[in-house]
């Protein structure tokens, strides 16, 4: 039965050793696009500015940023077992383990259990070189294991960027970085091939070495390694082995949002944000001043409502609310001269009846008269709106306020409707 096409891209990351702005600008990824069959794959080339448009993609990081280790582990929990890792492997690493990522592989038969180091830093500047452009991360597998085992046990070779790969079976591979020169990948190759080939099997013949070719720009180095007698290369498809065995996702620390927050360079936010702080400081200085100019404006009305107020009552011997205290004594003295004010009953009820009309006649049950407002109450509650409507814009022309009242009841004050 025929392999499932891909599901996701595929992009084989280039080596360190190129740099990291390589990454962005230069075309050295190697990518095949979903849908191809994985036994037969057609990788292009490209930079990461031209990747084609992929919604996920499984980077493969080159097999000499990726070291593969057999570790015979202590029986501890996850948490505890990956803060143990650094110390176990820190005899075997070239680094110091601090700066390195581990990802837990499978259980071998003889008890051991895999585990995959690679540079942290490296890790997550690859990761985040494509989530920052929107594109989710299916897997991160190490390069040497996405070459196929040969069926027949034989090693297998596979040249892809500027580095050669030869896997040995399930779980061992070399690899090395050949340069970009064709005598420099030639004699990487005779190297790397001399070292894994099988042994003689007779007749002074090496059996053929199957070659996996990702792009042509092996062809000279391979032409000159053709030329040693006892090298065969067996040229098949570009393919890749897709079981995914260990995936370094898992060897990433934190939350997507911790590392999107790490990974920005703050140094360019340095002047939007003085400029951020600049408006936000003379935002706050521009309120304060507003605010000091209306208490000054306050100070000053009531100042002149006091002075006012002085100037008509002089006899007065406390000033606490002008307006309040003149509007009481304007009423006392209204009073005694036998005036009455706009808001009293008679004057309300007079108003209320010139409102009402014949409509009043016999409408009303009673008023209550109570702080300058009458409470009117219905033989019949007025229920439809339009004849409340009418009602309102009669008192309205009258110069009351019309407000019923959740009971049916309604008050009257002086003023216009609100």
């Amino acid at each position: 039965m025929a392999a499932a096409p891909l599901k996701h891209g595929l992009v084989w990351l280039p080596s360190r050793v190129g740099g990291e702005r390589a990454l962005v600008s230069e075309a050295v990824l190697t990518v095949c696009t979903p849908g191809q069959a994985p036994d037969a794959l057609a990788p292009v080339r490209c930079s990461l500015e031209a990747l084609p448009r992929m919604r996920s993609v499984v980077l493969l990081v080159d097999a000499c940023d990726v070291a593969l280790h057999a570790v015979r582990l202590p029986p501890l929990s996850g948490s505890r077992l990956l803060r143990a890792l650094p110390n176990l492997l820190e005899d075997r690493l070239l680094q110091d383990a601090s700066a390195c990522a581990f990802a837990l592989g499978p259980v071998l038969p003889d008890g051991q259990r895999m585990v995959a180091v690679v540079d942290r830093a490296w890790l997550e500047f690859a990761c985040g070189a494509f989530e920052r452009r929107g594109i989710r991360l299916a897997g991160v597998w190490p390069a040497q294991l996405a070459v196929p085992v040969d069926a027949a046990g034989s090693p297998v070779l596979a040249c892809v960027g500027d580095t050669a790969i030869v896997r040995l079976d399930a779980w061992r591979a070399l690899a090395g970085h050949a340069g970009g020169d064709a005598a420099e990948r030639a004699e990487a190759l005779a190297g790397i091939v001399a070292i894994a080939a099988p042994e003689d099997r007779g007749g002074g013949q090496f059996p053929p070495v199957p070659a996996r070719i990702a792009d042509a720009s092996w062809e000279p180095a391979l032409a000159t390694l053709a030329t040693i007698p006892t090298r065969a290369i067996d040229r098949q498809p570009w393919a890749i082995d897709g079981a995914g065995t260990i995936d370094l996702l898992s060897a990433r620390s934190g939350s997507p949002g911790r590392r999107w927050l790490a990974a920005i360079d703050w140094r360019a936010w340095r002047l939007p944000a003085a400029l951020v702080m600049g408006a936000a400081v003379v935002a706050v200085l521009g309120m304060n001043l507003h605010w000091l100019q209306l208490h000054r404006e306050r100070d000053g009305l009531r100042q002149r409502l006091e002075a006012t107020f002085r100037d008509a009552f002089p006899q007065a011997q406390v000033v606490v609310d002008p307006l309040l205290q003149m509007q009481r004594l304007v009423g006392d003295r209204r009073a005694l001269a036998g005036r009455s004010a706009p808001d009293d009953l008679v004057p309300l009820a007079s108003a209320l009846a010139r409102a009402l009309g014949a409509d009043g006649l016999d409408a009303l049950a009673g008023l209550e008269y109570r702080d300058g407002r009458l409470r009117v109450r219905w033989r019949v509650p007025p229920i439809e709106p339009a004849q409340r409507e009418r009602l309102t814009l009669a008192c309205a022309r009258a110069g009351l306020a019309l407000r019923f009242e959740a009971d049916g009841s309604a008050l009257v004050s002086l003023g216009a409707s609100s």
